[in-house]
């Protein structure tokens, strides 16, 4: 379950780690105002008029996308904007106060599913409710049996129970399809609450208590389970084991909530960097208006060469440096 959440989370992180490079590439940074003026009346070039003294005051926007990218809203704070910064910061506290949350609650219930089962490979019918003895005792029984055995098995108990996966699956027939003598804790505790036909056999009360695990013996102990000795699958009736699925299944719900709020997390920190570059933008935008001051139109009529011209003139006030 946390593979595929991780798979989904990578595609958000490298947008994320591609956010300033974007930014650049696609001149959200602002360069000097373009309008190339008319020189003035001394000498100076156009490139002094826009200069950086003209722009002073600006926000850069590569890092204001850093520094939303990194905590989201900080962008906005630099541009100027803290009730734009607010609703990032607020879903950034909240996302990470829901994950914590949920993913508190969901250990604590595996934990809880975890100890109700019993320890890994449990054998003591006092410290769980699944018996990793009465289990395999079934599993030996269908792997001997002539009608139900792909190939019977004609060792001894002791000796199937040592044997590894693949030699007893040759054995076995379906819906014995998973070992229970998996080395990963986390699959068996899985496998014995997902696959009913298989491990119901395992579980406290599907079985007759007065039987000793670990001897050997071919009488049926789960027939007060209601389970047919004529099928090699358990269709007896096990109330643990639903009791134990419902469990595990709070348990994965609350785990993918919190990984839901992480995917929400990662989501703000991209959307409020993209929006950090606009509060950028928009900011130095103000900061060029504000520069340029006033327009100033004027018409008049001229002599040019000895002929009268109506002329119309745009003045633009700039701020020059020497």
């Amino acid at each position: 379950m946390h593979s595929k959440t991780y798979t989904r989370l990578l595609p958000l992180l490298l947008i994320a780690l591609m956010l300033p490079q974007f930014a650049q590439a696609k001149g959200l940074g602002l360069s000097p105002h373009r309008v190339q003026m008319a020189a003035p009346s001394f000498e100076q070039s156009a490139a002094d008029e826009t200069g950086a003294a003209a722009l002073s005051g600006k926000k850069n926007i590569g890092r204001a996308v850093m520094f939303s990218l990194i905590i989201p809203g900080t962008g906005q704070l630099y541009s100027g904007s803290w009730l734009r910064a607010l609703p990032w910061f607020a879903v950034e506290v909240a996302g990470w106060a829901l994950f914590a949350s949920y993913h508190g609650q969901g250990n604590d219930k595996t934990s809880e599913f975890e100890t109700y089962a019993g320890p890994w490979q449990n054998t003591d019918r006092g410290a769980g409710n699944f018996n990793y003895d009465v289990y395999m005792l079934r599993e030996y029984q269908v792997a001997v049996n002539e009608v139900f055995a792909r190939t019977p098995w004609e060792g001894d108990l002791v000796e199937w129970r040592d044997l590894p996966w693949t030699d007893r699956s040759e054995h076995l027939p379906a819906p014995y399809t998973h070992d229970i003598n998996t080395r990963d804790v986390q699959q068996y505790y899985e496998m014995i609450g997902k696959y009913y036909e298989q491990f119901g056999y395992g579980w406290n009360d599907a079985w007759d208590g007065a039987y000793s695990p670990g001897t050997q013996t071919l009488d049926n102990i789960w027939l007060a389970a209601g389970d047919d000795p004529s099928t090699s699958w358990f269709d007896g009736s096990s109330a643990m084991f639903y009791h134990y699925r419902d469990m595990r299944g709070e348990a994965n719900d609350l785990l993918e909530k919190g990984n839901t709020m992480m995917e929400i997390v990662l989501v703000n920190h991209v959307l409020s960097a993209l929006d950090a570059a606009f509060a950028a933008r928009s900011y130095n935008r103000k900061m060029e208006s504000a520069g340029l001051g006033s327009l100033d139109l004027r018409y008049d009529i001229r002599n040019r060469d000895g002929e009268w011209a109506r002329t119309l003139t745009l003045g633009v006030p700039l701020s020059l440096t020497k």
